[in-house]
């Protein structure tokens, strides 16, 4: 009994790895489109300031940025825009 429980779960190894993978992948990638931005440190705690603005609220006053946090995930948040500084691509 132990034999065909021991198959099973190694036989599902390879597919749950390989999502797991695949998770991680896309959490870690930046979006393709998007404004170069430095995101203030007041807007919440990052890896590095650097972002991309991706949207901006009908208001303008909160926008959506993707900035990688310390564990280097890549998170997808809306900010103040206050907090969203200009940035060019040479820096």
């Amino acid at each position: 009994m132990r034999e065909g429980m021991s198959e099973k779960i190694s036989s599902h190894l390879p597919a749950a790895a390989a999502i797991v993978l695949a998770v991680l992948l896309l959490a870690c990638t930046m979006p393709s489109k998007g404004t170069p931005v430095f995101v203030d440190v007041r807007a919440g705690n990052f890896w590095s300031g650097k972002g991309l603005l991706t949207e901006v609220s009908e208001d303008k006053r909160t926008c959506r940025v993707s900035v990688r946090d310390r564990a280097l995930i890549v998170k997808d948040l809306w900010v103040d825009c206050q907090r969203i500084h200009r940035r060019n691509l040479t820096q």
